[in-house]
C-alpha cells in the first residue's frame, strides 16, 4: 500500500472525540425540544389574554378582599381554585361601578357564561405543589410565590413558570426537606 493511502486511512489525533460530542449535543437539542413541546413550554411563554383585564388592585386593596375570597381552595385544597361564575356574581350581578370591563363581566354573568379563566402559574405535570401545605401549613403569605398580583391593575401577559431554583432556594432557608421525593413525583 502506498504511503499515502496509509497515511489517509488513518484517523487524524481528536477525530473520535468530535462525533460523539455532536451525537450528544443533538440528542439534549432534540430532548429539550419534545420536553418543550409536551409541557407546553416550547422555548419561550406565549402571551395569554383573559376574558376579562381584571384589577386585583381594586379588589385586593381597596375592596379589601382577600385572595381566600375569590380562590376559596388557596388554604385548604391542593390547588387554589379559579373564580367561577358564582364566586363573580357574589358581587358583580349587577355593576358596582362604571368599567366597562366590569360591565363586560356583568353582561357574560347574566348570560349565564363563567369567564374562562387561564392559569397565570403552571408546574411541570412531574411536580407535586399544594396550596394548603404552604399557605395553612408553612403559614406564607401568597405574595412568596405570585409576587406582588394583589397590586396589578392588569392581568399579567405572560405565565409565569416557577422554577425549581426559587423553590429549592425557599425550602433552604425556611430549614425544609430539599430531597428529590418531597416535590417530585
Amino acid at each position: 500500500m502506498p504511503e499515502s493511502n496509509r497515511r489517509a486511512s488513518k484517523e487524524q489525533p481528536g477525530s473520535g472525540f468530535l462525533a460523539p460530542c455532536l451525537a450528544t449535543g443533538l440528542l439534549f437539542f432534540v430532548a429539550g425540544g419534545a420536553y418543550g413541546f409536551l409541557t407546553g413550554d416550547n422555548f419561550r411563554r406565549q402571551p395569554i389574554e383573559q376574558p376579562i383585564a381584571f384589577n386585583h388592585r381594586l379588589h385586593v386593596e381597596e375592596q379589601g378582599l382577600d385572595c381566600e375570597d375569590c380562590h376559596p381552595g388557596c388554604r385548604s385544597e391542593v390547588k387554589p381554585g379559579i373564580p367561577d361564575a358564582d364566586t363573580c356574581l357574589m358581587c358583580h350581578a349587577e355593576a358596582q361601578g362604571d368599567s366597562g370591563e366590569e360591565a363586560r363581566l356583568v353582561a357574560m354573568l347574566a348570560r349565564g357564561e363563567s369567564p374562562a379563566w387561564r392559569p397565570l402559574f403552571r408546574q411541570p405535570p412531574h411536580v407535586f405543589f399544594s396550596h394548603r401545605r404552604h399557605t395553612a401549613v408553612a403559614e406564607l403569605d401568597c405574595g412568596e410565590c405570585h409576587g406582588d398580583i394583589g397590586s396589578s391593575t392588569t392581568p399579567p401577559r405572560l405565565p409565569d413558570k416557577l422554577r425549581m431554583d426559587d423553590c429549592r432556594d425557599c425550602h433552604l432557608e425556611r430549614g425544609v426537606s430539599v430531597s428529590c421525593s418531597a416535590c417530585h413525583r
